[in-house]
């Protein structure tokens, strides 16, 4: 009998030490939880991101020639065209990117073994900003400063909109710049190893910050690392992952925190919100979350390619043989059908009241049309 007391016993003291525990948790405990939510980035760079990191002394810029790039034959005024809108060039050319900047867009075309960073005013002609005998990866408009800033191949480099000098602000010795984004001269850029796999599945990539040629990593070990988007704010937004997932990092570094597990470019960000690709094989769809996660709404239920938004107003680009051009509002279920494309859309920018699409045709001939 006192054998069957002491088992009692013992049972229930089992019992409460538990139940304490359970509405006591330890700091350690409190501190996972958070942690399952948001990631608080190590103290110690691992090795292979400070190598990842590491600067040569930056060399003076030295382009191709303005004229290694001939604008001027690929120039037109007629020529096949989505509905409403008109060809402004025409050409056997490869078109790399195009995004709004100012008033206007910028465009990456390539030929002849070099790239032209071309600026698109609302009136009057293309311009050749700079020709570049290096690949340049990826550009972005800096508003407050009205600077280009672009990544080229290990470098980040800039210069004034209107035309200038060409600066290199930081040169990579064992990296690739993936993405760039730049407000008020401070630049985020997402790296991945120069003599890595592209296509690898390895945390090998990283996100950094540079302001005024000094170089922080906000995010390690990350999988292609890849469409940095940053406005001013103490965060900056990113996809990276295999699957690939959308991700906010602050900019001082302290943390990482998942807020879309499946994600994909194209992104666009709002002072409010953020909108992305959703890369579900079977019904793919275009989506919009806040900026620290939770509610998502889906905005279309279409493979999206390319993504412009405007005072909440989604206007993108469809995938496929058939390419079409949308319009969403904020708070409205239907989307609008703008124009039928022909062949394969390479860019869609939009500023104000006008419109860029970049198109390819089957024999590889590009054209810019604006409305």
């Amino acid at each position: 009998m006192r054998f069957l007391v002491a088992g009692l016993v013992l049972i229930v003291l089992g019992i409460g030490l538990t139940e304490y525990s359970r509405r006591n948790p330890s700091e350690e405990k409190k501190e996972g939880s958070k942690a399952a939510k948001k990631v608080k980035n190590a103290s110690t760079t691992p090795p292979t991101m400070q190598a990842l990191v590491e600067t040569a002394a930056v060399a003076p810029d030295a382009p191709a020639p303005t004229d290694a790039f001939d604008l001027a034959s690929l120039l037109t005024t007629t020529g096949d065209a989505a509905q409403g809108f008109t060809p402004v060039l025409r050409g056997a050319v490869k078109a790399r990117e195009l995004r709004g900047a100012g008033g206007g867009a910028l465009m990456l075309l390539e030929k002849g073994g070099v790239t032209a960073l071309v600026s698109l005013p609302v009136a009057g002609a293309p311009t050749v900003l700079t020709v570049r005998s290096g690949q340049v990866s990826t550009v972005w408009f800096d508003a407050e400063t009205q600077q280009v800033v672009w990544g080229e191949g290990g470098m980040v480099k800039a210069m004034p909109l209107a035309g200038g000098e060409v600066k290199t602000l930081v040169s990579f010795t064992r990296a690739l710049v993936t993405s760039v984004a730049s407000f008020k001269s401070k630049v985020v850029a997402s790296l991945v190893p120069k003599d890595g796999d592209p296509f690898a599945s390895d945390p090998n990539g990283a996100v950094v910050v540079i302001d005024g040629g000094d170089v922080k990593l906000i995010a390690v070990e990350q999988i292609r690392p890849r469409e940095v988007v940053f406005d001013g704010k103490d965060e900056a937004f990113f996809v990276a992952g295999y699957p690939s997932g959308l991700t906010r990092a602050a900019l001082d570094g302290s943390f990482t925190a998942r807020i879309a597990e499946r994600a994909d470019g194209p992104i666009a960000l709002e002072s409010d919100g953020i909108t992305y690709r959703f890369p579900q094989a079977s019904s793919p769809e275009l989506k919009r979350g806040s900026r620290s996660g939770g509610a998502v709404k889906t905005v279309a239920r279409v493979d999206v390619e390319w993504l412009a938004v405007q005072n909440g107003v989604a206007r993108y680009t469809t995938t496929g043989i058939a390419p079409r051009l949308y319009e969403a509002k904020a708070g409205e279920d239907a989307q609008t059908e703008l124009a039928a494309l022909k062949g394969v859309v390479k860019g869609l920018a939009w500023q104000g009241e006008k419109m860029w699409l970049l198109t390819a045709d089957e024999d590889g001939v590009t054209t810019l049309q604006v409305k």
